[in-house]
Protein backbone atom coordinates (compact mmCIF):
# COMPACT_ATOMS: atom_id res chain seq x y z
CA UNK A 1 0.00 0.00 0.00
CA UNK A 2 1.49 3.15 -1.02
CA UNK A 3 1.34 6.08 1.72
CA UNK A 4 -0.56 9.37 1.26
CA UNK A 5 2.54 11.32 0.39
CA UNK A 6 5.03 9.35 -1.65
CA UNK A 7 8.29 10.53 -3.26
CA UNK A 8 8.62 13.25 -5.92
CA UNK A 9 11.43 13.74 -6.69
CA UNK A 10 14.72 11.58 -6.21
CA UNK A 11 18.70 12.44 -6.86
CA UNK A 12 21.17 9.66 -7.58
CA UNK A 13 24.94 10.61 -7.47
CA UNK A 14 26.87 8.02 -9.21
CA UNK A 15 30.10 7.84 -11.58
CA UNK A 16 28.75 3.80 -12.37
CA UNK A 17 26.45 2.46 -14.66
CA UNK A 18 25.76 -0.62 -12.71
CA UNK A 19 23.30 1.37 -10.93
CA UNK A 20 20.44 1.12 -13.44
CA UNK A 21 19.05 -1.58 -10.99
CA UNK A 22 18.29 1.26 -8.66
CA UNK A 23 16.07 3.75 -11.30
CA UNK A 24 14.60 0.25 -11.70
CA UNK A 25 14.19 -0.74 -8.81
CA UNK A 26 12.89 3.00 -7.66
CA UNK A 27 10.27 3.22 -10.62
CA UNK A 28 8.75 -0.21 -9.24
CA UNK A 29 8.41 0.87 -5.78
CA UNK A 30 8.01 4.94 -6.57
CA UNK A 31 6.71 5.25 -9.88
CA UNK A 32 5.51 8.40 -9.19
CA UNK A 33 9.52 9.76 -8.42
CA UNK A 34 11.24 12.03 -10.77
CA UNK A 35 14.78 10.63 -10.81
CA UNK A 36 17.44 13.21 -11.82
CA UNK A 37 21.01 12.03 -12.05
CA UNK A 38 24.37 13.51 -11.59
CA UNK A 39 28.00 12.23 -11.46
CA UNK A 40 29.51 14.68 -9.25
CA UNK A 41 28.84 15.69 -5.57
CA UNK A 42 29.47 19.02 -6.23
CA UNK A 43 26.79 19.31 -8.92
CA UNK A 44 24.20 17.40 -6.55
CA UNK A 45 24.65 19.98 -3.48
CA UNK A 46 24.31 22.72 -6.47
CA UNK A 47 21.13 20.86 -7.38
CA UNK A 48 19.72 20.46 -3.32
CA UNK A 49 20.31 23.94 -3.13
CA UNK A 50 17.98 25.11 -5.64
CA UNK A 51 15.17 22.07 -5.26
CA UNK A 52 14.85 20.03 -1.82
CA UNK A 53 14.68 16.01 -3.07
CA UNK A 54 12.52 13.71 -1.28
CA UNK A 55 15.85 11.30 -1.45
CA UNK A 56 19.60 11.18 -2.07
CA UNK A 57 21.07 8.16 -3.04
CA UNK A 58 25.08 8.30 -3.59
CA UNK A 59 27.55 6.04 -4.13
CA UNK A 60 29.99 5.43 -1.11
CA UNK A 61 33.31 5.96 -3.09
CA UNK A 62 31.89 10.02 -3.62
CA UNK A 63 29.81 9.89 -0.02
CA UNK A 64 33.28 8.70 2.08
CA UNK A 65 36.14 9.74 0.12
CA UNK A 66 35.33 13.24 -0.59
CA UNK A 67 33.91 13.90 2.91
CA UNK A 68 32.78 17.91 2.30
CA UNK A 69 29.86 16.15 1.02
CA UNK A 70 28.33 15.81 4.45
CA UNK A 71 29.65 18.95 5.36
CA UNK A 72 28.16 20.72 2.73
CA UNK A 73 24.79 19.31 3.55
CA UNK A 74 25.08 20.66 6.86
CA UNK A 75 26.40 24.42 5.84
CA UNK A 76 23.46 24.77 3.61
CA UNK A 77 20.41 23.35 6.02
CA UNK A 78 19.87 20.86 3.21
CA UNK A 79 17.37 18.18 5.22
CA UNK A 80 16.96 15.45 1.95
CA UNK A 81 17.88 12.16 3.59
CA UNK A 82 20.78 10.96 2.28
CA UNK A 83 21.31 7.19 1.51
CA UNK A 84 24.38 5.45 0.75
CA UNK A 85 24.85 2.60 -2.16
CA UNK A 86 27.74 0.41 -0.87
CA UNK A 87 29.08 -2.67 -2.68
CA UNK A 88 28.31 -6.15 -1.35
CA UNK A 89 31.30 -6.99 1.39
CA UNK A 90 31.88 -3.46 2.10
CA UNK A 91 29.16 -3.02 4.46
CA UNK A 92 31.60 -1.32 7.13
CA UNK A 93 31.71 1.56 4.55
CA UNK A 94 28.16 2.04 5.35
CA UNK A 95 28.99 2.42 8.96
CA UNK A 96 31.47 5.40 8.59
CA UNK A 97 28.91 6.99 6.49
CA UNK A 98 26.24 7.16 9.03
CA UNK A 99 28.63 8.45 11.42
CA UNK A 100 29.11 10.88 9.02
CA UNK A 101 25.71 11.96 8.57
CA UNK A 102 24.31 9.12 6.19
CA UNK A 103 20.52 8.28 6.75
CA UNK A 104 20.98 4.84 5.48
CA UNK A 105 22.51 2.04 3.04
CA UNK A 106 21.57 -0.19 0.19
CA UNK A 107 23.69 -2.61 -1.19
CA UNK A 108 24.18 -2.50 -5.18
CA UNK A 109 22.68 -5.37 -7.33
CA UNK A 110 20.46 -6.56 -4.16
CA UNK A 111 17.23 -5.87 -4.76
CA UNK A 112 16.14 -9.23 -4.06
CA UNK A 113 16.74 -8.84 -0.46
CA UNK A 114 14.41 -6.37 0.26
CA UNK A 115 16.98 -3.46 1.61
CA UNK A 116 15.39 -0.89 -0.70
CA UNK A 117 11.88 -1.40 0.08
CA UNK A 118 12.54 -1.06 4.07
CA UNK A 119 14.80 2.38 3.23
CA UNK A 120 11.80 3.62 0.74
CA UNK A 121 9.16 2.60 3.45
CA UNK A 122 11.28 4.71 5.93
CA UNK A 123 11.75 7.15 3.44
CA UNK A 124 7.67 7.36 3.04
CA UNK A 125 7.22 7.72 6.47
CA UNK A 126 9.38 10.86 6.90
CA UNK A 127 8.10 12.71 3.96
CA UNK A 128 4.73 12.27 5.66
CA UNK A 129 5.59 13.03 9.47
CA UNK A 130 7.11 16.26 7.40
CA UNK A 131 4.36 17.31 5.19
CA UNK A 132 1.94 17.67 8.30
CA UNK A 133 4.39 19.42 10.33
CA UNK A 134 5.29 21.52 7.57
CA UNK A 135 1.16 22.53 7.42
CA UNK A 136 1.78 24.31 10.67
CA UNK A 137 3.36 27.95 9.94
CA UNK A 138 6.78 28.43 9.99
CA UNK A 139 7.52 25.07 10.67
CA UNK A 140 10.18 23.98 7.77
CA UNK A 141 12.13 27.00 9.84
CA UNK A 142 11.88 25.42 12.99
CA UNK A 143 12.53 22.04 11.39
CA UNK A 144 15.73 23.36 10.11
CA UNK A 145 17.17 25.11 13.14
CA UNK A 146 16.12 21.93 15.02
CA UNK A 147 18.20 19.79 12.56
CA UNK A 148 21.53 21.98 13.19
CA UNK A 149 20.90 22.10 16.40
CA UNK A 150 21.16 18.29 16.55
CA UNK A 151 24.40 17.67 14.18
CA UNK A 152 26.19 20.57 16.55
CA UNK A 153 24.93 18.61 19.51
CA UNK A 154 26.26 15.28 17.75
CA UNK A 155 29.88 16.83 17.24
CA UNK A 156 29.71 18.06 20.86
CA UNK A 157 29.49 15.04 22.17
CA UNK A 158 31.61 13.02 20.03
CA UNK A 159 34.40 15.61 21.05
CA UNK A 160 33.84 15.44 24.33
CA UNK A 161 34.03 11.25 23.82
CA UNK A 162 37.42 11.81 21.74
CA UNK A 163 38.70 14.35 24.52
CA UNK A 164 38.93 11.66 27.36
CA UNK A 165 42.01 9.92 27.26
CA UNK A 166 41.01 6.03 28.95
CA UNK A 167 39.76 3.43 26.22
CA UNK A 168 35.88 3.93 25.43
CA UNK A 169 34.28 1.48 22.78
CA UNK A 170 30.93 0.04 21.92
CA UNK A 171 30.68 -3.47 20.88
CA UNK A 172 27.73 -5.60 19.40
CA UNK A 173 26.66 -9.28 19.97
CA UNK A 174 29.17 -10.24 17.56
CA UNK A 175 31.90 -8.58 19.16
CA UNK A 176 32.27 -5.87 16.78
CA UNK A 177 33.01 -1.90 17.28
CA UNK A 178 29.81 -0.08 16.80
CA UNK A 179 31.65 3.12 18.45
CA UNK A 180 34.97 4.23 19.96
CA UNK A 181 36.65 7.39 20.71
CA UNK A 182 40.05 7.87 19.50
CA UNK A 183 42.03 7.17 22.55
CA UNK A 184 40.88 3.10 21.90
CA UNK A 185 41.73 3.68 18.09
CA UNK A 186 44.94 5.39 18.85
CA UNK A 187 46.17 2.54 20.90
CA UNK A 188 46.83 0.77 17.84
CA UNK A 189 47.74 3.62 15.95
CA UNK A 190 44.22 4.04 13.87
CA UNK A 191 41.45 6.34 13.77
CA UNK A 192 37.97 5.60 14.73
CA UNK A 193 37.23 4.83 11.12
CA UNK A 194 39.57 2.27 10.57
CA UNK A 195 38.16 -0.48 12.85
CA UNK A 196 34.18 -0.17 12.81
CA UNK A 197 32.30 -3.07 12.54
CA UNK A 198 35.81 -4.78 13.20
CA UNK A 199 36.15 -7.52 15.85
CA UNK A 200 37.63 -5.87 18.73
CA UNK A 201 40.19 -8.68 19.16
CA UNK A 202 41.71 -8.63 16.29
CA UNK A 203 43.12 -5.39 17.43
CA UNK A 204 45.08 -7.56 20.15
CA UNK A 205 45.75 -9.99 17.69
CA UNK A 206 43.84 -12.98 18.90
CA UNK A 207 41.39 -15.30 17.82
CA UNK A 208 38.67 -14.64 20.10
CA UNK A 209 37.58 -12.37 23.12
CA UNK A 210 39.29 -12.17 26.40
CA UNK A 211 37.69 -13.21 29.13
CA UNK A 212 36.40 -10.29 30.57
CA UNK A 213 34.43 -9.34 27.82
CA UNK A 214 30.73 -10.40 28.70
CA UNK A 215 28.93 -9.66 25.65
CA UNK A 216 25.06 -10.35 25.65
CA UNK A 217 24.10 -14.25 24.70
CA UNK A 218 20.56 -15.07 23.99
CA UNK A 219 18.97 -12.45 25.05
CA UNK A 220 20.80 -13.03 28.62
CA UNK A 221 21.15 -9.64 30.33
CA UNK A 222 24.72 -8.75 31.62
CA UNK A 223 24.47 -6.33 34.70
CA UNK A 224 27.38 -3.76 34.94
CA UNK A 225 30.82 -4.49 36.43
CA UNK A 226 34.46 -3.81 36.59
CA UNK A 227 37.51 -5.92 37.06
CA UNK A 228 41.02 -5.04 36.92
CA UNK A 229 42.98 -7.05 34.22
CA UNK A 230 46.94 -6.98 33.18
CA UNK A 231 46.61 -6.70 28.88
CA UNK A 232 49.70 -6.80 27.50
CA UNK A 233 51.65 -5.88 30.41
CA UNK A 234 49.33 -2.87 31.71
CA UNK A 235 47.00 -3.23 34.34
CA UNK A 236 43.53 -2.11 33.59
CA UNK A 237 40.55 -1.33 35.51
CA UNK A 238 37.45 -2.70 32.87
CA UNK A 239 34.48 -1.16 33.74
CA UNK A 240 31.24 -2.76 31.14
CA UNK A 241 27.89 -1.39 30.58
CA UNK A 242 24.96 -2.90 28.76
CA UNK A 243 22.95 -0.76 26.55
CA UNK A 244 19.79 -1.30 24.45
CA UNK A 245 19.02 1.10 21.90
CA UNK A 246 17.35 0.75 18.53
CA UNK A 247 15.79 -2.73 19.29
CA UNK A 248 19.68 -4.00 19.74
CA UNK A 249 21.59 -5.08 22.57
CA UNK A 250 25.72 -3.62 23.02
CA UNK A 251 28.47 -3.12 25.70
CA UNK A 252 30.01 -0.31 26.61
CA UNK A 253 33.75 -0.78 28.09
CA UNK A 254 35.88 2.18 29.37
CA UNK A 255 39.97 0.63 29.74
CA UNK A 256 41.30 2.83 32.53
CA UNK A 257 44.74 2.49 32.72
CA UNK A 258 45.59 1.83 36.68
CA UNK A 259 49.01 0.24 36.50
CA UNK A 260 51.12 3.98 37.95
CA UNK A 261 47.76 3.40 40.80
CA UNK A 262 48.67 0.18 41.44
CA UNK A 263 52.26 0.25 41.98
CA UNK A 264 51.40 3.21 44.49
CA UNK A 265 49.11 0.90 46.24
CA UNK A 266 51.76 -1.96 46.99
CA UNK A 267 54.19 0.45 47.65
CA UNK A 268 51.64 1.83 50.52
CA UNK A 269 50.63 -1.33 51.71
CA UNK A 270 54.81 -2.31 52.10
CA UNK A 271 55.35 0.88 53.49
CA UNK A 272 52.50 0.09 56.10
CA UNK A 273 54.03 -3.49 56.38
CA UNK A 274 57.93 -1.60 57.45
CA UNK A 275 55.78 0.78 59.42
CA UNK A 276 54.60 -2.43 61.75
CA UNK A 277 57.49 -4.22 61.21
CA UNK A 278 59.08 -1.59 62.57
CA UNK A 279 57.27 -1.20 66.22
CA UNK A 280 57.57 -5.00 66.44
CA UNK A 281 61.48 -4.89 65.99
CA UNK A 282 61.60 -2.48 68.27
CA UNK A 283 60.03 -4.28 71.32
CA UNK A 284 61.89 -7.52 70.42
CA UNK A 285 64.91 -6.02 70.08
CA UNK A 286 64.51 -4.49 73.75
CA UNK A 287 63.64 -7.48 75.28
CA UNK A 288 66.75 -9.11 74.01
CA UNK A 289 68.98 -6.70 75.13
CA UNK A 290 68.36 -6.86 78.45
CA UNK A 291 69.51 -10.29 78.24
CA UNK A 292 72.67 -10.16 76.31
CA UNK A 293 73.98 -7.52 78.27
CA UNK A 294 73.92 -10.09 81.19
CA UNK A 295 75.55 -12.83 79.09
CA UNK A 296 78.02 -10.33 77.58
CA UNK A 297 78.83 -9.03 81.09
CA UNK A 298 78.91 -12.58 83.29
CA UNK A 299 81.29 -13.52 80.26
CA UNK A 300 83.89 -11.18 80.48
CA UNK A 301 84.23 -11.61 84.07
CA UNK A 302 85.08 -15.18 83.44
CA UNK A 303 87.48 -14.36 80.56
CA UNK A 304 89.09 -12.64 83.50
CA UNK A 305 89.38 -15.35 86.08
CA UNK A 306 89.75 -18.57 83.86
CA UNK A 307 91.49 -21.23 84.22
CA UNK A 308 92.42 -23.51 81.23
CA UNK A 309 92.60 -23.21 77.29
CA UNK A 310 89.62 -24.78 76.60
CA UNK A 311 87.69 -23.12 78.80
CA UNK A 312 88.83 -19.89 77.21
CA UNK A 313 87.95 -21.18 74.06
CA UNK A 314 84.72 -21.74 74.92
CA UNK A 315 83.73 -18.45 76.76
CA UNK A 316 85.65 -16.98 73.73
CA UNK A 317 83.20 -18.14 71.36
CA UNK A 318 80.08 -17.39 73.96
CA UNK A 319 81.49 -13.76 73.57
CA UNK A 320 81.85 -13.52 70.62
CA UNK A 321 78.54 -14.82 69.67
CA UNK A 322 76.56 -12.42 71.91
CA UNK A 323 78.37 -9.68 70.74
CA UNK A 324 77.31 -10.45 67.04
CA UNK A 325 73.67 -10.65 68.42
CA UNK A 326 74.15 -7.43 70.07
CA UNK A 327 75.18 -6.19 66.50
CA UNK A 328 72.20 -7.75 65.07
CA UNK A 329 70.01 -5.90 67.79
CA UNK A 330 71.12 -2.62 67.11
CA UNK A 331 70.57 -3.31 63.43
CA UNK A 332 67.25 -3.98 64.59
CA UNK A 333 66.72 -0.92 66.25
CA UNK A 334 68.49 1.25 63.78
CA UNK A 335 65.67 -0.47 61.61
CA UNK A 336 63.01 0.46 63.77
CA UNK A 337 64.29 4.05 63.81
CA UNK A 338 63.78 4.30 67.19
CA UNK A 339 66.56 6.66 67.92
CA UNK A 340 66.60 10.10 66.75
CA UNK A 341 68.78 11.14 63.99
CA UNK A 342 71.45 14.53 64.98
CA UNK A 343 71.88 15.83 62.22
CA UNK A 344 74.81 18.72 61.84
CA UNK A 345 76.67 20.06 58.60
CA UNK A 346 78.82 17.59 57.14
CA UNK A 347 80.98 16.58 53.70
CA UNK A 348 79.58 13.30 51.87
CA UNK A 349 83.07 13.11 50.71
CA UNK A 350 84.61 13.04 54.09
CA UNK A 351 82.17 10.41 55.85
CA UNK A 352 82.88 7.89 52.67
CA UNK A 353 86.88 8.34 52.88
CA UNK A 354 86.42 7.69 57.15
CA UNK A 355 84.34 4.96 56.31
CA UNK A 356 86.60 3.30 53.88
CA UNK A 357 88.95 3.55 56.65
CA UNK A 358 87.10 1.73 59.57
CA UNK A 359 86.98 -0.94 56.53
CA UNK A 360 90.73 -0.85 55.58
CA UNK A 361 92.13 -3.92 56.54
CA UNK A 362 89.35 -6.00 55.42
CA UNK A 363 89.24 -4.30 51.98
CA UNK A 364 93.25 -5.20 51.83
CA UNK A 365 92.58 -9.03 52.63
CA UNK A 366 89.98 -9.28 49.89
CA UNK A 367 92.37 -8.14 46.91
CA UNK A 368 89.24 -5.31 46.28
CA UNK A 369 90.41 -2.10 44.33
CA UNK A 370 88.57 1.00 45.70
CA UNK A 371 88.19 3.93 43.31
CA UNK A 372 87.46 7.70 44.66
CA UNK A 373 85.80 9.74 42.42
CA UNK A 374 84.74 12.52 44.64
CA UNK A 375 83.14 15.91 43.35
CA UNK A 376 83.05 19.18 44.45
CA UNK A 377 79.84 19.00 46.95
CA UNK A 378 79.03 21.31 49.46
CA UNK A 379 78.06 20.70 53.34
CA UNK A 380 74.46 19.86 53.96
CA UNK A 381 72.83 18.26 57.51
CA UNK A 382 73.06 14.90 57.87
CA UNK A 383 73.33 12.43 60.95
CA UNK A 384 77.24 11.05 60.21
CA UNK A 385 76.66 7.90 62.42
CA UNK A 386 73.89 6.93 59.82
CA UNK A 387 75.24 8.05 57.26
CA UNK A 388 78.38 6.23 57.85
CA UNK A 389 76.28 2.94 57.95
CA UNK A 390 74.87 3.72 54.76
CA UNK A 391 77.95 3.79 53.29
CA UNK A 392 79.19 0.74 55.21
CA UNK A 393 76.34 -1.48 54.34
CA UNK A 394 76.47 -0.80 50.72
CA UNK A 395 80.24 -1.26 50.88
CA UNK A 396 79.64 -4.93 52.55
CA UNK A 397 77.40 -5.81 50.11
CA UNK A 398 79.37 -5.15 47.24
CA UNK A 399 81.86 -7.48 48.66
CA UNK A 400 79.48 -10.26 48.89
CA UNK A 401 78.60 -9.80 45.11
CA UNK A 402 82.29 -9.35 44.37
CA UNK A 403 83.22 -12.62 45.89
CA UNK A 404 80.73 -14.82 44.65
CA UNK A 405 82.48 -13.93 40.87
CA UNK A 406 85.64 -15.12 42.17
CA UNK A 407 87.68 -12.38 39.88
CA UNK A 408 89.55 -9.34 41.30
CA UNK A 409 86.82 -6.72 42.37
CA UNK A 410 86.16 -3.49 41.69
CA UNK A 411 83.81 -0.54 43.87
CA UNK A 412 83.58 2.89 42.79
CA UNK A 413 82.45 5.84 45.64
CA UNK A 414 81.08 8.46 43.12
CA UNK A 415 80.08 12.07 44.33
CA UNK A 416 78.58 15.05 42.16
CA UNK A 417 76.21 17.96 42.87
CA UNK A 418 73.35 19.16 40.94
CA UNK A 419 73.02 22.42 41.03
CA UNK A 420 70.01 23.31 39.26
CA UNK A 421 67.83 20.62 41.36
CA UNK A 422 70.05 21.86 45.06
CA UNK A 423 69.90 17.77 45.26
CA UNK A 424 74.21 15.73 46.28
CA UNK A 425 74.82 12.72 44.26
CA UNK A 426 76.17 9.83 45.44
CA UNK A 427 76.92 6.01 43.23
CA UNK A 428 78.30 3.04 44.30
CA UNK A 429 78.98 0.65 41.68
CA UNK A 430 80.65 -2.96 41.31
CA UNK A 431 81.69 -5.19 39.36
CA UNK A 432 80.19 -8.07 41.36
CA UNK A 433 77.42 -11.10 40.34
CA UNK A 434 74.76 -8.41 39.47
CA UNK A 435 70.95 -9.18 40.87
CA UNK A 436 68.79 -11.21 39.00
CA UNK A 437 65.73 -9.17 38.06
CA UNK A 438 63.20 -11.42 39.49
CA UNK A 439 65.09 -10.75 43.34
CA UNK A 440 66.04 -6.66 42.54
CA UNK A 441 62.70 -5.51 43.44
CA UNK A 442 62.86 -7.43 46.97
CA UNK A 443 66.15 -6.09 48.16
CA UNK A 444 65.25 -3.14 50.58
CA UNK A 445 62.44 -5.53 52.44
CA UNK A 446 64.07 -6.59 55.60
CA UNK A 447 65.14 -9.65 56.26
CA UNK A 448 65.40 -10.61 53.22
CA UNK A 449 68.92 -12.17 52.21
CA UNK A 450 70.56 -14.57 49.80
CA UNK A 451 73.70 -14.90 51.63
CA UNK A 452 74.24 -18.29 53.70
CA UNK A 453 73.34 -18.89 57.33
CA UNK A 454 75.50 -16.44 59.58
CA UNK A 455 76.43 -14.36 56.73
CA UNK A 456 73.66 -11.81 56.54
CA UNK A 457 70.67 -10.89 58.35
CA UNK A 458 69.06 -9.33 55.59
CA UNK A 459 68.92 -5.83 57.42
CA UNK A 460 71.98 -4.03 55.69
CA UNK A 461 69.62 -2.55 52.72
CA UNK A 462 66.61 -2.27 54.96
CA UNK A 463 68.31 -0.35 57.20
CA UNK A 464 70.39 1.72 54.35
CA UNK A 465 66.74 2.78 52.69
CA UNK A 466 65.15 3.39 55.76
CA UNK A 467 68.12 5.92 57.28
CA UNK A 468 68.10 7.59 53.39
CA UNK A 469 64.23 7.76 53.87
CA UNK A 470 64.86 9.08 57.02
CA UNK A 471 67.51 12.35 55.77
CA UNK A 472 64.92 13.26 53.12
CA UNK A 473 66.66 11.34 50.09
CA UNK A 474 66.17 8.26 47.67
CA UNK A 475 68.06 5.17 46.51
CA UNK A 476 67.94 3.70 43.82
CA UNK A 477 69.49 0.56 42.48
CA UNK A 478 70.08 -0.65 38.99
CA UNK A 479 71.75 -4.04 38.10
CA UNK A 480 72.85 -6.44 35.37
CA UNK A 481 73.30 -10.06 35.88
CA UNK A 482 77.21 -10.93 35.37
CA UNK A 483 77.87 -7.28 34.65
CA UNK A 484 77.46 -5.62 38.33
CA UNK A 485 75.34 -3.55 40.64
CA UNK A 486 74.88 0.16 40.74
CA UNK A 487 73.36 2.39 43.79
CA UNK A 488 72.12 6.08 43.38
CA UNK A 489 71.54 8.10 46.67
CA UNK A 490 69.64 11.13 46.01
CA UNK A 491 70.20 14.22 48.81
CA UNK A 492 68.49 17.30 49.06
CA UNK A 493 71.15 19.74 50.17
CA UNK A 494 70.54 21.41 53.74
CA UNK A 495 71.40 24.17 55.42
CA UNK A 496 71.86 23.58 58.93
Amino acid sequence: MINEYSMQKVLIISKKDGNRFLERALAEYCPSAAINKVSDSGKGIELLRRERADAVFIDSALAVDNTNFFREIQKNNIDSPVVVIVEKGKEIIAAEAIKEGAYDYIVQGTKDTGTLPRVVERIRNSINLRKEREQLPGERERQAVLFSQIWKSQKWWQNIIDAIKDYIFVLDNKYRILRTNKAFAGLFGKDPADIIMMPYYELYGLEEPHEWCNIHKDNDRVSTGAVERNVNGIVYLISSFPIFHDQHDAMVYIMKDITETRRLKDQIYHMDKLSSLGTLTSGVAHEINNPLTGIIGYTEMLLMNHSGENTEKYLRNIYDSAIRCKRIVENMLTFSRQKQPHKYPDNINDIIDKTLELHEYWLKSTNIEILRNYGKVPYTAVDRQQMQQVVLNLLINAEHAISETGRRGRIEFKTDYDKDANNIIITVSDNGAGIPPEILPKIFDPFFTTKPVNVGTGLGLSIAHGIIAEQGGTIEVKSETGVGTLFTITLAKKDW
